[in-house]
């Protein structure tokens, strides 16, 4: 699965499956790489955890959320 079209694309993460500390339901993030299985991502909560291809429930945005860090 080398889509490196999906580098820099926002995801938001249903749930995770066979993760022990999984990013919380409902988490956005930016993908940073791409694997056969695996897709990297820098989550928005400070975390870099990827997705299991088949396993995770995700989506890939197509719209950008905009972010407001003020508070």
């Amino acid at each position: 699965m080398k889509n490196h079209y999906l580098i820099g694309k926002r995801v938001i993460v249903n749930t995770m499956v066979n993760e022990p500390h999984p990013v919380p339901s409902g988490t956005i993030g930016t993908i940073t790489n791409v694997g056969y299985d695996v897709i990297n991502v820098d989550w928005d909560n400070g975390r870099k955890l990827g997705l299991i291809v088949g396993e995770d429930d995700y989506e890939i945005l197509e719209e950008q959320p905009i972010i407001n860090n003020n508070n």
